[in-house]
């Protein structure tokens, strides 16, 4: 087997094996709790890191309206390819200039790990704004074959991630967010907790790799 190729998600560099491997990669199976939660909105979701459209198409295709936001150029050229009549928009989060708000902010990649950009979505939206994080918990303990944690430092933490059997590996940097800190987090950001919960209906939330959360804007 040939060595991995490794790829880094740098919005201030892209790189374009990065884009290669999302485009790679197979769609989403199971939709919840997105699909779930993209259904009251009643109007246009604003899908933050919307990528290669893993999630995205088959959100599409279940009814979601969606606009989708990445800072990566071949990503979002994957994507129209794939879905031409969709709404695309390049940018990071820090620097997305809109003059309307969404019902319903979106992102679930693990975007929103630091209290500015979770106060920078907040602002995009008119109701709702849920999103995915990464599971301290679960990557401290056990995370499993296909997951180094290289080193951390406070809640830092260098890792590696494997892909499509060891083809890819993803090098990265992210900032933990502890489940226990959310409802605390989303306060400061002018939001409450509706709902948090694993990846997964059949995993608990310490088990499970990331976890998700719905919030709503205080009133």
């Amino acid at each position: 087997m040939p060595p991995a190729r490794f790829v880094r998600d740098d919005p201030l560099a892209p790189d374009p094996g990065f884009a290669e491997l999302y485009g790679q990669l197979p769609e989403v199976e199971d939709l919840e709790p997105w699909l779930a939660w993209c259904r009251p909105a009643g109007g246009p979701v604003l899908y933050l890191g919307v990528g290669a459209g893993r999630l995205a198409l088959p959100l599409l295709r279940a009814g979601v309206e969606l606009v989708g936001v990445d800072a990566h150029p071949g990503m979002l050229a994957i994507l129209r390819r794939r879905s031409p009549g969709l709404r695309l928009l390049q940018a990071r989060l820090e620097d997305l200039a809109l003059t309307v708000r969404f019902p319903l902010v979106m992102a679930p990649s693990g975007l929103l790990q630091t209290e500015a950009l979770l106060r920078r979505a907040a602002l995009l939206s008119t109701h709702w704004l849920a999103f995915e994080l990464l599971n301290p918990h679960w990557l401290l303990a056990s995370p499993g074959p296909g997951v180094r944690v290289l080193a951390t430092s406070g809640d830092s933490v260098r890792l590696e991630v494997d892909y499509l059997g060891g083809q890819w590996t993803q090098q990265a940097e992210v900032q933990l967010t502890w489940p226990e800190r959310i409802e605390h987090r989303l306060l400061r950001c002018g939001l409450e907790l509706v709902v948090m919960r694993g990846a997964s209906d059949k995993v608990g939330l310490s088990e499970s790799p990331t976890f998700a959360v719905l919030s709503q804007l205080l009133e």
